[in-house]
């Protein structure tokens, strides 16, 4: 896997405790009717300031996926939990360095 030069607010999974409540809460909201669904997303970094996910997907792709945190599917699974594909690392590193930018201010 590639290495990631993490920017606040993004920061790698880095407790081992950390890892399963995480990704376990990630297949939980991405249901069969989600655009995600199939693409066996891999949890690799969250952002310090509020409920987004890094993941890498099956094809090479990463999804930012704002968790909701709920138990389950809600109404709109298709829709929810939302999410921002990036299909390089270097798209979703050029949204982490505004993100980081946005973050300083």
């Amino acid at each position: 896997m590639e290495e990631i030069a993490w920017k606040l607010p993004w920061r790698k999974i880095q407790f081992e405790a950390e890892i399963p409540g995480v990704q376990n809460q990630l297949e939980l909201e991405i249901t069969d009717a989600h655009p995600l669904s199939g693409t066996d997303p891999v949890v690799i970094g969250r952002r310090v300031d509020c409920d987004d996910v890094l993941a890498k997907l099956n094809d090479g792709a990463y999804a930012n996926v704002h968790l909701v945190w709920g138990s389950g599917p809600g109404a709109f699974p298709e829709q929810y939990p939302s999410f921002t594909k990036y299909e390089t690392l270097e798209e979703f590193i050029a949204a982490m360095d505004q993100d980081s930018f946005e973050y300083e201010e």
